[in-house]
């Protein structure tokens, strides 16, 4: 019996420093084993967020509309300048689609 009962205990000792030494070389993976232990997921953080998709949408609007003018104002050639704006209001179409749909 005391034999079983020290078996058990380098065995979960080992357990134990296996979770730390994987802490220490992965701390990026802390948040999701969290999220994971305590149930929590991508799609529960995405309702969250889902009743500010508007506030969502125009922070986007925002910074395209920023990234658009930044871009024609240092493009010199007219066909860089015309590719940023079409590739700008695709961008946006992509990121508002869930307003119109």
């Amino acid at each position: 019996m005391r034999q079983l009962v020290g078996s058990t205990l380098r065995a979960s000792s080992g357990g134990a420093i296996a979770v730390v030494a994987g802490i220490l070389t992965r701390p990026c993976c802390v948040a999701p084993a969290l999220l994971s232990v305590t149930g929590g997921s991508a799609a529960g953080l995405g309702q969250v967020f889902a009743s500010h998709h508007t506030v969502f949408a125009a922070g986007s609007a925002v910074l395209l509309t920023l990234s658009l003018w930044m871009n024609i104002r240092l493009q010199a050639q007219p066909w860089n300048k015309w590719l940023a704006g079409v590739s700008t209001v695709a961008a946006f179409i992509f990121a508002a689609r869930g307003l119109w749909f």
